[in-house]
């Protein structure tokens, strides 16, 4: 008996070792390791503030109304696209961040194309409702902050960055970008989100 219950256990673990493997391998294949992200360059740095540099991103963008039922409806538009629902009915790589611009007068939803899409030529959407755009090339101030994604969340980030920027003598050029790079099953204090604003090219810290 004693030998049985010896040999159960260890059944139970090689089991429970090879279902944590499985789970591992499924939550990089769902997460932002799993993916190309948009490069950046550091410029600077000051604790909870960065200072990169963009280079053109090519992106593919819809409109976007508040409400997350708007937000989820704007998502798959951009989803279809990437699945096939473009000229050439090609498949193209997920990447991150998913950007989101909450501009009153036009808030807008971004997907990055990946390098090797670009540089062949991006397809052009079908659907009328998404369009390829620009990730304007420049600097920008950037403040990471975990959490859900809520408007409420998105307003205390901003407000928290143009503080720091404040502090730091960084002036704001544009309204905020915020760039989100987990799935939603992520646990939100593991999410990596970002706000973004735009400064003077020769800004620094």
């Amino acid at each position: 008996m004693g030998f049985l219950k010896r040999r159960g256990a260890k059944v139970l673990l090689i089991a429970s070792s090879v279902l944590l493997v499985g789970v591992a391998i499924l939550y990089w294949r769902t997460s932002r390791a799993a993916y190309e992200t948009a490069e950046y360059t550091v410029v600077g740095s000051d604790a909870d503030i960065e200072i990169r540099d963009y280079a053109g991103l090519v992106l593919a963008e819809t409109t976007m109304s508040t409400g997350d039922a708007s937000r989820n409806g704007s998502f798959g538009r951009l989803f279809r696209f990437i699945t096939g629902n473009n000229s050439n009915q090609q498949s193209i790589a997920m990447t991150t961040p998913v950007f989101v611009d909450p501009d009153p007068d036009d808030s807008r939803m971004a997907f990055v194309l990946p390098r090797a899409v670009t540089s062949s030529g991006a397809p052009e959407p079908t659907d009328e409702s998404v369009e390829l755009g620009e990730f304007r090339t420049g600097r920008y101030a950037v403040l990471r902050f975990s959490g859900t994604i809520s408007e409420q969340r998105q307003d205390e980030a901003h407000a928290q960055l143009l503080a720091r920027m404040d502090e730091l003598g960084l002036k704001a050029l544009s309204g905020p970008q915020f760039a989100y790079y987990d799935p939603p099953w992520t646990i939100p204090s593991m999410r990596r989100n970002e706000v973004l604003v735009r400064i003077a090219d020769d800004s620094g810290i």
